[in-house]
């Protein structure tokens, strides 16, 4: 062992930093209590275990290696955690004098154990974040708000959204993603951000853009500005996702709603057939159930014919209907009385047997409506046209 004052052992032994002798074969000399505290040995059960014996069965030959190097040398240096008796690893760096003359080494160990850790969480989130990144559907963002939108950072995400690597499109001077966006998109998606950087509000847009191919897509943002301390911007995050797929199956939506919104505009219209057959004339074959919004309608589109045709005999024609209730009667009669409010003269046409004895059984008041018995001899009586007339001119 090297000698060493009074005052020499004083500092060794109470030095805070963990120290000890070894030997050049690793037999453990002397370790001062702040070593046997990390160590979790006492400084006999130590001496009696020998250095090597204080790390893992896989770490003993670099450990013994970095000894040999050290006798070589002036210094003794590695980097290597031991383990203590209750398994837990402690990561120290040891820093050693070597004195050849003597065959020992002089070693302080500093614990590194809390940096270690917390160098060890950040890359397990860092590669939790890259793993999290490389399979997100789309491209992760930072950049400045300025009007080339400036990237500082993009994941791998863009290559398949935009057709363009990392390297095309960060930095200045680097591919600017504002011009990927569609001219007739990209005033409403600059006027959208800055009303969201103005409010400190996040930011989710819908736009077209036009990958480096030359094809275009539709892109959903979410975004928000990142603000120091004193409230100025930083910069701009969020992430870009493809939705040309949801875009265009929702416009084939739309357009098959347009579609059938005029097919049904167009069936009203035919349910509808309101025909002025002379100046003063209009009829309505009535096909189909009569039900009270479509009675509606045909009141509706009658008395606005009747008033915007000066009509003076409305022809009802029930020839297409076999039976009737008493909603339907109802339906009929207020018809009836509507056209005789705007002065004109209401007929019913072509009623059969089963209507009229429902219309008496139900006691339909008709209002003095006249009828007919099919919608010919209604029409000559309303165009005053003699019987004997049309037979002439067959």
């Amino acid at each position: 062992m090297l000698h060493r004052d009074s005052s020499a052992e004083r500092f060794f032994r109470f030095q805070s930093a963990p120290c000890l002798e070894i030997d050049f074969d690793g037999a453990i000399l002397c370790a001062n209590p702040a070593f046997c505290l990390v160590a979790g040995r006492s400084e006999d059960e130590l001496q009696a275990a020998g250095l090597t014996a204080l790390f893992a069965p896989d770490a003993r030959a670099e450990v013994s290696a970095a000894l040999a190097r050290g006798a070589a040398r002036d210094v003794l240096t590695f980097d290597l955690p031991l383990v203590r008796p209750e398994g837990e690893l402690r990561w120290l760096e040891w820093r050693g004098v070597t004195f050849p003359e003597h065959r020992l080494f002089r070693i302080v160990a500093h614990d590194v154990t809390a940096l270690w850790r917390a160098e060890a969480e950040a890359r397990e989130r860092e590669r939790f974040l890259g793993t999290l990144l490389a399979n997100f559907p789309g491209m992760v963002y930072r950049c400045r708000n300025d009007a080339a939108w400036t990237m500082e950072f993009v994941s791998a995400g863009c290559i398949d959204l935009l057709g363009y690597t990392p390297d095309e499109l960060v930095g200045d001077g680097a591919t600017s993603v504002s011009d990927l966006v569609h001219p007739q998109d990209s005033e409403r998606v600059w006027s959208g951000v800055q009303a969201a950087v103005e409010a400190h509000a996040s930011y989710r847009l819908q736009y077209r853009l036009f990958k480096k191919s030359g094809e275009e897509r539709w892109l959903e943002e979410h975004g928000r500005g990142v603000f120091d301390a004193s409230g100025e911007l930083v910069a701009l995050e969020g992430f870009a996702t493809d939705v040309t797929m949801r875009v265009r199956a929702q416009q084939e939506v739309e357009e098959k709603l347009r579609v059938i919104a005029e097919q049904n505009e167009q069936i009203k219209h035919l349910s509808l057939p309101i025909i002025e057959v002379w100046d003063g004339v209009i009829t309505l074959p009535v096909v189909g159930v009569l039900d009270d919004q479509r009675a509606e309608r045909i009141m509706q589109g009658l008395l606005d014919t009747v008033v915007r045709t000066q009509s003076q005999h409305v022809i009802i024609d029930l020839t297409a209907v076999e039976e009737v209730d008493a909603a339907v009667a109802e339906h009929i009669v207020r018809i009836l009385r509507a056209v005789q409010l705007l002065g004109a003269e209401g007929a019913l046409s072509g009623m059969q047997p089963k209507v009229a004895q429902a219309l008496v059984t139900l006691s339909a008041d008709l209002g003095g409506a006249r009828t007919w018995p099919d919608l010919r001899a209604a029409l000559r009586a309303s165009m005053r046209v003699p019987a004997r007339a049309t037979v002439a001119r067959r």
